[in-house]
């Protein structure tokens, strides 16, 4: 079964945001939700185009009479900069971390109609001894999406091989945004190529007042559809929400099953030991950068810090490419004094800073099989707010996590191999 502390809220996200958590994005019909185009439809608007003035990024959505009884969210990233979020001249949240995706629930403050946005960069940000890093301009993405009041809030899985049997495991958080109980009938199938169904079937589930709620489901899988970088084989989950008869929501999710194990100073991908060969990237890499990579044989790339883009990990897990990615933490000006004014990263007072951005960076990616690797932050000594940070990430995930400048202390799972 999959572990349920992944879907907790995280104390130390910013004020105004939700809980992190992967992009979600549905669709008001089954035959979308298979196209998975990130076009503009009912449930879901992309911004399109971003006006500055006066240094103040401005664009608008439409809010229809539709969405009256939904709930509706922000989700932005890619912002590079501590940012606030403005909607109708009322502050929908902010955040320091803009190398991660953020989502804001605007239900309350957006009118039927034309609303308008304001992403306002904040020059005095104070984070700056963190982040010693290239930045670049800011290039926000922002969807404004729909979802109903009982909605799916977060999904994840996993892979299970014993003695030649798969079993991929499902789970399905769903949360409650009214004043009473609701249940959700949750159907789902599994395909393998969009025609041959694996697995299908559906949950009830019941969520109290504002509640939230997990469903889980196991399906036996052969085991050629498993994800490698030999065969990134993916099938299709799709999900449909139904409320009181009615349904409201659907979902076609691409998963990447494998089973991902670090030991002695290995990977291994379904028991296959891996030769990892990284090549650092930056961030800002594009996809036909990483295409040429690839047609030249690459298939390990290490992000150095900063905000690394869904599209790109998604076109990394459908051609195979594994991944390990950087929190946005660089120290490198601060020296590496662990005294009082020396190096953040052994100052208590930024724990909850490195602690928000390593989890944020988890949640927001765990979905992709091509991400094999997380590390803590590059460049940034060591101390408290490392060693709590690696604490915390261990407590969500089993992927491993890494820290290269740590003096091989133990708050690198490959301390022992280097």
């Amino acid at each position: 079964m999959l572990l349920a502390s992944p879907f907790t809220a995280n104390a130390q996200r910013s004020k105004g945001d939700e809980p992190h958590r992967t992009l979600l994005i549905p669709y008001p019909t089954e035959a979308l939700a298979k196209e998975h185009n990130m076009a503009r439809q009912r449930y879901m608007q992309p911004i399109e185009e971003w006006v500055e003035v006066d240094g103040v990024l401005r664009g608008e959505y439409t809010f229809p009479f539709s969405w009256l009884e939904r709930q509706v969210f922000m989700r932005i990233e890619g912002v590079n900069k501590p940012y606030e979020v403005w909607i109708n001249n009322k502050r929908a949240g902010g955040s320091t971390n803009g190398f991660a995706a953020t989502e804001f629930n605007i239900t309350k403050i957006s009118k039927e109609d034309k609303n308008r946005i304001e992403l306002r960069i904040l020059s005095d940000d104070g984070v700056s001894p963190i982040e010693c890093f290239e930045h670049g301009a800011p290039r926000p993405i922002a969807y404004i999406i729909s979802q109903p009041r009982v909605r799916v809030r977060d999904i994840a899985w996993r892979t299970n091989i014993d003695v030649g049997v798969v079993n991929a495991d499902f789970s399905v958080v769903m949360q409650n945004e009214t004043l009473g109980k609701k249940i959700s009938r949750l159907y789902y199938e599994l395909y393998l190529n969009d025609t041959l169904r694996l697995d299908a079937g559906y949950r009830d589930v019941e969520v109290g007042m504002y509640g939230t709620d997990t469903m889980r489901f196991g399906a036996p899988v052969p085991d050629s559809v498993l994800w490698s970088s030999d065969s990134p084989t993916r099938v299709s989950l799709r999900l449909k929400n139904r409320i009181e008869g009615r349904d409201v929501e659907f979902y076609n999710f691409a998963v990447g099953l494998r089973k991902l194990e670090y030991k002695e100073g290995k990977f291994f991908i379904n028991g296959k030991e891996l030769n990892i060969e990284w090549h650092e990237l930056s961030p800002r890499t594009t996809i036909a950068e990483i295409e040429q990579l690839y047609n030249d044989g690459a298939r390990a790339l290490r992000f150095s810090a900063g905000w690394v883009a869904d599209n790109i990990l998604e076109y990394c897990d459908a051609k195979g490419i594994y991944v390990a990615l950087t929190a946005p933490i660089n120290t490198s000006l601060s020296g590496e004094s662990r005294k009082i004014e020396g190096n953040p990263s052994n100052n208590p007072a930024w724990r909850k800073e490195y602690i928000n951005r390593t989890l944020q960076m988890i949640h927001t990616t765990k979905r992709y099989s091509c991400v094999i690797a997380y590390y803590l932050a590059e460049d940034s000594a060591n101390g408290v707010c490392l060693y709590d940070s690696y604490l915390e990430a261990k407590k969500i995930t089993s992927t491993p996590i890494f820290y290269d400048d740590g003096g091989k202390e133990w708050n690198s799972d490959n301390r022992e191999y280097r």
